[in-house]
């Protein structure tokens, strides 16, 4: 069984987003579905939580760092109630190559064989009972409306073509794994995007550099492109998702009035 939720910005909400955006960035929404599962909230504190890494489909090793430390940050602020092992010392526990071959893995089919969860578990067993792996399966640019065809043809610049802007859109698979029984505790898909607009984008002109084009002389001069988000900016709210969907602690009994 399978539940899904559509994050869609309206009301108040969209003005929240349109301060974000005035702000350098804003998340455009998420989408969740997530398997159904027993996991418990006690089960996950007691436990606690290793992760394995955030991977990238035809990565090279250096994009992981910068991922793993921002899943390590939005859990340790968003769930100080968990117990969360980083990926560095879970690399340490699994070995350098056996790291490697469970990572490409997952990579592979965004999940692991019971070979390998079971070999997962041998390595970790006994310091914590969860293990989570991730896998970005789409990271994708683009330019808005008005920075289309003529702009990134001609490399110009025009009041017409809008702001110096990027948009980054990122989807993230979340996989938890139960290290006792060996099975999936846990599985979902978050999407979430971000954008480089500075603070004063939106009114500012875009910025001339270089000489007029001769054979287009009406577009104006050369305008670089936009600088990118990071990918790390753009999942940002795809793992606070992740982070508020995991079983939360009980609600509290009020207290009695005298």
């Amino acid at each position: 069984m399978s539940r899904e939720r559509y994050g869609i910005f309206g009301g108040a909400a969209a003005l929240l987003c349109l301060a974000a955006l005035l702000g350098g960035g804003c998340a455009t929404g998420s989408a969740v579905r997530t398997s159904g599962s027993n996991l418990t909230y006690e089960a996950l504190r007691d436990g606690g939580i290793a992760i394995v890494s955030v991977t990238v489909k035809e990565e090279v090793e250096q994009v992981r760092p910068p991922l793993n430390a921002t899943l390590e940050r939005v859990l340790r602020e968003m769930r100080p109630d968990l117990r969360v092992q980083a990926a560095d010392a879970t690399r340490e526990s699994l070995g350098l190559p056996e790291y490697r071959r469970l990572l490409a893995a997952y990579q592979l089919k965004g999940n692991l064989a019971a070979a390998d969860r079971n070999a997962l578990a041998s390595r970790l067993r006994g310091g914590v009972r969860f293990a989570l792996l991730a896998l970005v399966d789409k990271d994708d640019i683009r330019l808005p409306p008005n920075r289309t065809s003529s702009s990134l043809r001609y490399g110009a610049a025009s009041p017409s073509f809008g702001t110096q802007t990027a948009i980054r859109d990122a989807r993230i698979r979340m996989t938890l794994y139960d290290l006792e029984t060996g099975a999936e505790a846990w599985s979902a898909v978050y999407t979430s995007s971000t954008d480089n607009a500075p603070a004063d984008s939106v009114s500012r002109p875009p910025v001339v550099l270089g000489l007029p084009l001769l054979t287009v002389p009406s577009e104006g001069r050369f305008e670089p492109l936009p600088e990118r988000p990071s990918l790390a900016q753009a999942l940002i709210e795809g793992l606070r998702d992740f982070a508020a969907d995991l079983p939360m602690p009980p609600p509290q009994p009020a207290a009695a009035k005298r």
